[in-house]
């Protein structure tokens, strides 16, 4: 077996060196760290900004207010003396959380709007009141909204109604 002497040459024959690969990783290492750091403020804006506890409460007062209020033998038409005298005697907030068992930091409207034949949309009056309790929802905060379509009896509706429950 014969040995030959090797000689060392500088320029591109060079292997790489302890300093290529720490530089190389490092640079690896930040590009990782910023796509999963980033990545998530990109996905956000298709988020919901209303957790599933709030879309459960609305979901649940909705619920309860049309098996509370309903006709018997006529499902989703609301008995409007009921109704009358539920919005009249709930018209706090404070008497409606208590009405549905919600926490005092829930912020809670009920609102009943009539449906016209063209599709303009007003509140629906009863008695000469609007059907509206609870607070004013201001757009300030996210809010769970529910709607469900309804009647009213002793036909109040023009072409239907809309009970819509917001909480926020």
């Amino acid at each position: 077996m014969k040995t030959t002497g090797t000689t060392i040459q500088s320029g591109s024959d060079r292997g790489q060196t302890t300093q290529d690969f720490a530089v190389g990783i490092s640079v690896f290492l930040l590009t990782v760290g910023f796509t999963f750091g980033f990545l998530p403020t990109l996905l956000s804006p298709f988020g919901s900004p209303v957790g599933d506890d709030i879309t459960a409460k609305s979901d649940r007062v909705a619920g309860t207010m049309i098996s509370d209020l309903a006709v018997d033998g006529e499902p989703r038409t609301l008995n409007a003396t009921q109704l009358q005298a539920f919005i009249s005697n709930n018209q706090s907030e404070a008497s409606l959380r208590e009405y549905f068992g919600l926490r005092a930091s829930a912020d809670l409207n009920v609102t009943v709007i009539d449906v016209h034949d063209g599709g303009g949309r007003d509140v629906l009056q009863l008695g000469g009141s609007p059907m509206v309790a609870g607070d004013d929802y201001r757009s300030q905060t996210p809010a769970a909204s529910t709607t469900r379509v309804v009647l009213v009896s002793g036909g109040q509706c023009d072409v239907q109604c809309l009970l819509v429950i917001r909480v926020w």
